[in-house]
Parts: structure tokens; sequence; C-alpha cells
């Protein structure tokens, strides 16, 4: 990743960090700040990892910059319709509730979900993926001394397998009130774990800004498109 987009990252993650707190002259800077070193240290941990460094091709310029951010998002909102369908089709009719917590995400404005849209993307990423992934990786591919501590493909489908996990076990605090049944928590680890490993495998081979897209596009399936199904 060269320099002009490490900035790009950081200056994104800022941004996310900024808006992820109530408008505060101390809170607000220090948030952003926060956000910014997160990146510095996840891109750090990236390159330890010895995880590939994505080459950018030489007919990456001009408009064809802008059509793959599209097929991304594209592609996440396809994944996160069919988290829809699920959730509406299969989970609603036996947990009514959860149906009640999508249609909760209708009562706030739309810039508003744009925005938690965009913090969640950009935030969880650099957390689950950049950070948590790269880190998984490089330190499993050192204790298997596996040649020069890169990863082989068993160590970072392992990687993202369990990375994919801690993503799916942070969200269960958000689904908590639902229900005090089983059948809420293991449907919301099932079907965040399998988007966690989309996301994961996304970031191994098309990087961090694909991961953030695909993860941007997911969420408007279930925050933007979900309140309109009920």
């Amino acid at each position: 990743m060269g320099e002009t987009r490490q900035a790009t990252l950081i200056a994104v993650c800022m941004v996310a960090g900024a808006l992820a707190v109530p408008p505060h002259a101390i809170a607000t800077p220090l948030s952003a700040a926060g956000f910014g070193l997160l990146a510095v240290i996840g891109l750090a941990v990236w390159r330890w990892s010895g995880l590939p460094a994505l080459v950018r091709p030489a007919a990456f310029v001009g408009i064809t910059r802008f059509v793959w951010p599209v097929f991304w998002m594209a592609l996440g909102l396809a994944v996160g319709l069919f988290i829809l369908a699920v959730m509406r089709l299969v989970i609603e009719p036996a947990v009514p509730a959860i149906g009640s917590r999508i249609a909760a995400a209708g009562a706030l404005p739309v810039w508003r979900r744009v925005a938690i849209i965009y913090v969640a993307a950009v935030g969880e990423e650099l957390i689950f993926r950049l950070f948590l992934l790269s880190a998984i990786a490089g330190v499993t591919a050192r204790l298997l001394r596996r040649g020069r501590a890169v990863p082989t493909a068993a160590v970072t489908w392992t990687a993202i397998a369990l990375s994919a996990l801690s993503f799916a076990a942070a969200h269960l605090s958000a689904w908590s009130a639902v229900s005090s049944g089983v059948a809420v928590p293991l449907s919301v680890m099932t079907l965040n774990a399998i988007g966690g490993v989309v996301l994961g495998s996304a970031f191994v081979n098309r990087g961090i800004a694909a991961a953030i897209w695909l993860h941007a596009g997911a969420d408007c399936a279930i925050q933007l498109i979900g309140p309109l199904t009920s």
C-alpha cells in the first residue's frame, strides 16, 4: 500500500472517529485521533504479518478507480440482502422481537443511519480485519516457523475464521435485549460469522478498502432497506 493510500486510510479513519461520538470540543478530536492512531498501528501490524501486499494494477486509473468501490459496495449489498432475508423469513417467525429490532433502525433519521454505517464499516474493519486478522496471521505463522514467517493458506484461513468469530461475538450485546433464549444469540453469531469470513477473505485478497466498501454495502441493506421491509 503506497504512502498516499495509507494517508487516505488514516484520514478516513479519523473522520469515522469524529463521527463516532456526539460533537464535543474535546471528545471529538480525541476520538478522531484515537481512530487515526489505531489505523497507523493496524497498518504496521498488517505489514509485519507477512500477508501479501497488494500491487495496484497499472490499469487501475481513471474511471476504473471508481468502478471497484461500486462493485464492492454492490456485492456487500447483495450479502446484506441475503442476511436480511434470512432474518425476516427464517428467524423472525420464530423470534418476532427481532423484527422490532430491525424496525427500530427506521426511527432514526437517514443521515444518522448513514453515519452509523460509515463508522461501523471503517471502525470494525480497522479492528477486526486490519489489526486482529493481521495479528493472528502473523503470530500463528511465526509460532509454526513457516519459512520466513509468511502465512500459509491454512494460517490465513485460520486467521480469517478467528477474526470472524470475534467479529460475531462483538455483535451479541446489541441484540441481547431482543430475546432471553438461545435462538437470537445463535443466529447473530452464525450470520455475523459468515459475514466476517466474507469480509476477511476480501481483506486478504483485495485489501482493506475493499473490505470497508463491502461492509458498508451490507450495512446499507440492514440499516436502510431493512426497516422498509416491516
